[in-house]
């Protein structure tokens, strides 16, 4: 949760000579606990309001009535002009910019409604043009070889990672509706996956395909069993000169200790102490891997950004992203002949406006047409 969130609901006294950022503190509360918006929601929002509260103190910006039309448009300029450190390298685009806009609009909205302020200035502020850009994907052939190289890996992490990459692929979800998935919403035997509280705080229930059932079958009943059940330490064999004695090695804090022992019965005793096996399942589809969580911890979302950097794109051979997955989940079934109300419905988009920029991919058949129709013309 972003610094800025209080672990309170938002106090009931108010001033308008508040700061800017005891005022934003507040929207983050009332966010969560009036509006009921979820972590991620309310990180987000943080996150936005952050960037701003920082470009108002170098501005001299104390109070929410100092901020006007002029400085909102004066505040969109200076982020396309800084560096954004989730593009590496690379400045924030004129799309991340009216992100933000959007964000200071709900921000000074709420302040309105407080009475903190007469006029909403980032409602009459513009926002920037930006251009429609077709979405990255991978063709079927790509997303063919992908899955045959992935499937050769057969240790609990590879099945883990296999399940991943298929689960984007074969059902088209969110990163973050990947990482909040847990055991009881994947139905093997009536091939259903549920997607609760997704973006928008809504639910929706999509398809198990065969394909994906085989992938997620088999990491459930193999693999992640022993990703669960791991220990989170080891008895180390004495290497003389380096390490003349016996020693374990556990986790704790995310951290890695060491302690000596005198013999190896010593030594599996110190690790029974503080390295035990994880008492309980959590109950997360997708759990760590990587020493220092314990208790089936669930995945977060940078976790799979590394995975797709790591073993996804060395083996399509291209840069993409976590998202570009789902793209290419989307952009199957319109290679397949889907209508774009069933993919807006499988992706879980509110408005069809944002499913038309599938309408613009290219399909065998308009292909096969298209090359008819010429070559029918030059005959």
């Amino acid at each position: 949760m972003n610094a800025l969130v209080k672990a309170a609901p938002p106090p009931l006294l108010i001033s308008v000579d508040d700061s800017l950022s005891s005022h934003a503190a507040r929207f983050l509360s009332w966010l969560k606990f009036v509006r009921e918006r979820s972590d991620a929601t309310v990180a987000a929002y943080g996150f936005d309001l952050s960037a701003f509260l920082r470009f108002c103190t170098e501005g001299g910006l104390v109070r929410p009535v100092d901020v006007k039309v002029k400085h909102v448009e004066l505040y969109m300029a200076w982020l396309r002009q800084t560096p954004n450190r989730k593009r590496r390298p690379g400045l924030h685009s004129a799309a991340t910019a009216n992100r933000h806009l959007g964000a200071l609009r709900t921000f000074f909205k709420f302040l309105d409604r407080e009475e903190v302020i007469t006029r909403n200035p980032a409602a009459h502020a513009f926002m920037l043009r930006t251009g429609r850009r077709l979405p990255t994907y991978l063709t079927i052939p790509e997303q063919e070889h992908l899955l045959d190289v992935l499937i050769r890996d057969h240790s609990p992490t590879g099945q883990r990672d296999l399940a991943i990459v298929a689960i984007f692929l074969f059902a088209g979800l969110r990163l973050s509706e990947v990482t909040h998935l847990r055991l009881e919403h994947v139905d093997l035997a009536g091939e259903r996956l549920r997607v609760i509280a997704g973006k928008g705080d809504k639910d929706r229930e999509l398809v198990i395909v065969p394909r994906l059932r085989g992938i997620l079958a088999a990491y459930l009943s193999d693999g992640r069993p022993l990703l669960v059940s791991r220990r989170m330490g080891r008895v180390i064999r004495p290497t003389p000169p380096k390490r003349p004695n016996w020693a374990t090695e556990y986790y704790r804090d995310r951290r890695r200790h060491y302690l000596s022992a005198s013999s190896e019965a010593e030594a599996q005793r110190l690790l029974d102490a503080h390295a035990p096996t994880p008492p309980k399942d959590a109950g997360w589809l997708f759990v760590h891997a990587r020493n220092g969580h314990r208790d089936g911890e669930a995945l977060e979302s940078r976790t799979i950004h590394v995975l797709v950097r790591t073993k996804v794109v060395p083996i399509v051979g291209r840069k993409i992203h976590p998202h570009a997955l789902r793209h290419s989940f989307a952009s199957r079934l319109r290679e397949n002949g889907a209508d774009l109300q069933l993919i807006q419905e499988a992706l879980g988009h509110t408005n069809i406006a944002t499913t038309t920029i599938y309408a613009h991919l290219s399909t065998t058949k308009q292909r096969a047409d298209i090359t008819r129709f010429l070559e029918g013309e030059g005959a």
